[in-house]
């Protein structure tokens, strides 16, 4: 199979598994919001997850991205056994660095928990210091297995192999949210315990779907382990790496995939430090500073996260390929990849940042309740989700061309003008504000990654323009149905689409027409078959009507 199918193939398989783990992830809220009732009790979910987030990144310490990287590139160049030493060692590795997190973020959390507390202002406020600090403590347990199985996850796609990445994902997810609503349930409504103990019984969902995943790696590595053991056989380099000159490439390969990693939970540790200080700054009443904040970093957060789903899937599959023929020297097939992956993104996440925008009031009706502060934060949002998609997705692409270290000083601008605009943007518009902050940092950041990949990776943007014309026009037809078919619901049919019926019929009707709508003009006039190649004839075949 050649290098463009394998990635179409694996750039499919893990953009599917991506978004039925991030639809499950949006889902769940739905139940998990009327058990634990209201925003402002789900802050305190919030408050655990973002140092939680961040500690996984600093513990995996790029890790899992780099060996990615690294058992592709050796096994480009028919090092087999080099990369099966790295990946034999790098597990254990991960082990012990994930033991050592999780006690670095146990014993941390107190000062973090104050740390949040004070940012939040002065006052009386829902949950105590005391409180976040437990709540810390219980998800930090999954620090300890994530890193490792990771790292596994990464060994498998740096053989190209996607799969077990894919299905063990969404096992994961399942198990998380299985775990994670019934938990709180028995807690609530079966012991008559409180919010905060549903709270940590939801957190610890985290470390219980780990485990589901790392068995399901096995089934994995043991049926593919025979075929991994012959490509090995047929090494016949000398390459010999002691451990030390492995994992210092490892490390100069890990540093910017932390950097990367931790910058989107950055960006959202910047809003929990200066979220309710710019809201008291601006006069906004202290009522409803956790509430306000649970809807930025949470609420509308994993509805936003739905089409970065993509960027994450995408990010992953190329950089083995980039890799691999940049190290090759094949600069004509890291430009075609490029385009491909650049134009697929965008062909899947623009239309779903539009669609966000104009159901942004059914959309947060039907997973949550009529609020408009909620719905306002979710109709500034959902373009950021092209930011975050594409800042994702150039990240991966300029480690692919080996200048991982310039990764480094685009974060830190990103992260700099995000911590310099907050306060004066949240003081100016309220939450609003910190996702205009979001917005902005990210597209200077987006801008930066294009003009390294242009220098570095001899990347030509003129070949992007007609179909990246095409994707917004067809995008705004889209719109124009779906806007007319929301007025004919609310006009003709008088339906209020505040109640959460209405709104769920509402979802349940314009979202498949505006979705059909895009599908049919990206055949028909044959843009699909430009993004997705011969799939796209594959799919035409199945499905009559395009």
């Amino acid at each position: 199979m050649s290098d463009s199918n394998n990635l179409v193939r694996g750039t499919l398989l893990l953009t599917i598994a991506t978004f039925i783990t991030k639809l499950l992830g949006m889902l769940y809220l739905i139940p998990f919001y009327s058990i634990m009732g209201g925003e402002e009790n789900l802050a305190l979910y919030g408050y655990a997850y973002t140092p939680y987030t961040i500690m996984l990144s600093i513990a995996a310490a790029g890790v899992p991205g780099a060996v990615s990287k690294y058992v592709s590139k050796y096994n480009a160049l028919g090092a087999y056994a080099t990369s099966q030493k790295l990946y034999r060692s790098s597990l254990l590795v991960m082990l012990g660095s994930g033991v050592i997190a999780f006690l670095a973020l146990f014993m941390a959390a107190p000062f973090i928990a104050e740390l949040q507390m004070l940012a939040a202002g002065d006052g009386a406020h829902r949950w105590s210091t005391e409180d976040v600090t437990r709540i810390i403590r219980v998800v930090s347990v999954a620090v300890i297995v994530v890193p490792f199985m990771a790292t596994w996850r990464g060994i498998f796609q740096g053989f190209e192999s996607f799969g077990p990445t894919s299905v063990s994902a969404v096992i994961e997810q399942l198990i998380r949210i299985v775990f994670l609503l019934g938990g709180a349930f028995i807690v609530i409504y079966i012991l008559d315990g409180t919010v905060q103990t549903a709270n940590e019984v939801a957190v610890f969902a985290a470390f219980v779907g780990v485990l589901a995943a790392m068995g399901t790696l096995w089934y994995f590595w043991r049926k593919r382990k025979v075929h991994i053991d012959r490509m090995v056989a047929t090494d016949d380099t000398d390459y010999d790496f002691s451990y030390r000159e492995m994992y210092s490439e490892i490390i100069r390969y890990g540093i910017p995939f932390i950097i990367v990693g931790i910058s989107i939970p950055l960006t959202m540790f910047i809003d929990q430090l200066t979220h309710n200080n710019g809201l008291a700054l601006g006069g906004v009443p202290e009522q409803y500073h956790d509430a306000w904040f649970g809807m930025l970093n949470l609420t509308t957060h994993k509805l936003v996260m739905i089409p970065t789903a993509f960027a994450s899937a995408f990010a992953i599959t190329i950089l083995p390929f980039i890799t691999k023929n940049y190290q090759r020297g094949k600069m004509g097939d890291v430009h075609e990849q490029i385009k491909m992956m650049v134009l697929m993104l965008l062909f899947f996440v623009i239309p779903a940042a539009v669609g966000m925008m104009i159901l942004s009031a059914p959309l947060y009706t039907s997973f949550y309740s009529y609020n408009e502060m909620g719905i306002k934060i979710l109709l500034f949002y959902a373009p950021v989700s092209i930011a975050i998609s594409l800042f994702t997705i150039t990240c991966s692409i300029v480690q692919g061309i080996d200048k991982q270290n310039l990764t480094l000083y685009v974060v830190l601008i990103m992260l700099a003008t995000k911590a310099a605009i907050n306060i004066p943007l949240i003081m100016q518009f309220q939450t609003v504000g910190a996702v205009m902050g979001t917005g902005i940092a990210l597209s200077i950041g987006v801008l930066i990654n294009f003009l390294i990949i242009k220098k570095y990776g001899e990347f030509r943007f003129r070949p992007l323009i007609r179909p990246l014309a095409e994707i917004v026009v067809y995008s705004l037809v889209m719109l124009l149905v779906v806007e007319i078919i929301y007025y004919i619901y609310i006009l003709m049919f008088n339906v209020d689409i505040s109640s959460k019926n209405g709104a769920i019929i509402l979802m349940a009707v314009a979202v498949p027409i505006g979705g059909l709508v895009y599908m049919l003009l990206s055949f028909k006039t044959g843009l699909a078959d430009e993004i997705l190649g011969s799939r796209a004839d594959k799919i035409r075949k199945r499905l009559k009507v395009l």
